[in-house]
């Protein structure tokens, strides 16, 4: 039987958990204690949409474990962060890190900088898989009329609720490439679920696109060679039509428009005003914030910035995929913005 090569986006996933393994963080299990003045008690009581999960008897027990659930018919897999300060009485705040294409859902916590972030920030990380072609995980990011991924984010996000104490009103998601195509369409789908989204090297405007506005928080390379910057590549669509139409592509789905066009449609939808001011962040990096934003929104970009998560670069893949950054860390600057937004 012949086996499918590996993909370059799986290459520069497992270059992004490399680097996540060998920057000496703590295993997840073994956070610190210490959390921003965002995620204290006193904050948190004040804040929370408590879910009904918070009366639950037993409370789930602290740790990382794999989790299934029925959705659409059949089983999904996802992994559980739990950390060891949840108590199922205080509401937490939820991180949905979604994977990158071929990138199997147990990499993409440490891809997303989990690790890291549980340092500073408490959370219940959530980190599902996608579909399977053959052994292949996917997103089916594409904006469909029907889209089964979607409502296995929104059946998974209810059985969290009913089962856990979430903080409802504070639910981010954030992914590398098809995993920030995936955040992107939540961010349309279910705006009344997700709170703000992160996604990058791979943020895309997927039309129709509705319900309320969604702060986003993006980042993309200029020399992008997975999903170049002015469209095309491994696009949600492209990456459908391979892994799960195989050619029978619905019509209406929309063409790449490129991170430039797409950020202006995503700042028209959060109602922006059309003119952003534009930050020189540091020598290779400007920052893009929209003004005038019902949500906000912003964009960073790493001119000739390869395909993959800044603030955490291998040599060895850089001249393959495009060189990385570590001029920025998207890791805090997420979780920063993320922290900042509470949904009305």
């Amino acid at each position: 039987m012949n086996r499918r090569a590996p993909s370059p986006t799986f290459a520069i996933a497992m270059m992004l958990l490399m680097a996540a393994c060998s920057s000496g963080a703590a295993p997840h299990d073994a956070r610190p204690a210490g959390t921003v003045t965002a995620t204290t008690a006193a904050a948190r009581a004040a804040r929370a949409a408590r879910s009904a999960g918070c009366a639950a008897h037993a409370p789930v027990k602290p740790g990382i474990a794999d989790h299934t659930i029925r959705s659409g018919g059949v089983e999904r897999t996802y992994q559980l962060d739990v950390p060891a300060s949840y108590d199922g009485k205080t509401a937490f705040p939820v991180v949905l890190a979604l994977h990158a294409l071929t990138e199997p859902y147990w990499h993409a916590p440490a891809t997303a900088e989990f690790p890291k972030m549980a340092r500073t920030y408490e959370f219940v990380g959530v980190a599902p898989s996608g579909r399977l072609d053959g052994s292949t995980p996917y997103w089916v990011a594409a904006p469909t009329t029907e889209n089964r991924d979607v409502d296995f984010i929104a059946d998974l996000l209810a059985k969290l609720e009913a089962t856990m104490c979430i903080d409802a009103r504070r639910v981010y998601s954030t992914g590398l490439s098809n995993g920030a195509q995936m955040s992107s369409l939540l961010a349309c789908r279910l705006s009344d679920r997700i709170t703000a989204i992160g996604p990058v090297s791979g943020e895309e405007y997927l039309a129709p696109c509705r319900g309320r506005p969604v702060p986003i928080m993006a980042f993309h390379g200029t020399a992008d060679r997975v999903l170049p910057y002015t469209g095309g590549g491994l696009n949600a669509t492209q990456i459908a039509d391979t892994y799960f139409w195989k050619g029978n592509v619905p019509k209406g789905m929309p063409k790449p428009l490129g991170i430039d066009a797409s950020m202006r449609l995503w700042a028209e939808h959060n109602g922006c005003r059309p003119e952003f001011a534009e930050t020189i962040v540091s020598p290779h990096v400007r920052k893009r914030e929209w003004r005038g934003c019902a949500a906000d929104t912003v964009l960073y970009v790493v001119e000739g910035g390869g395909h993959g998560w800044p603030g955490n670069p291998v040599p060895a893949f850089e001249a393959q995929f495009g060189p990385d950054t570590t001029e920025i860390d998207a890791g805090p600057l997420l979780w920063s913005f993320f922290f900042r937004h509470v949904a009305n």
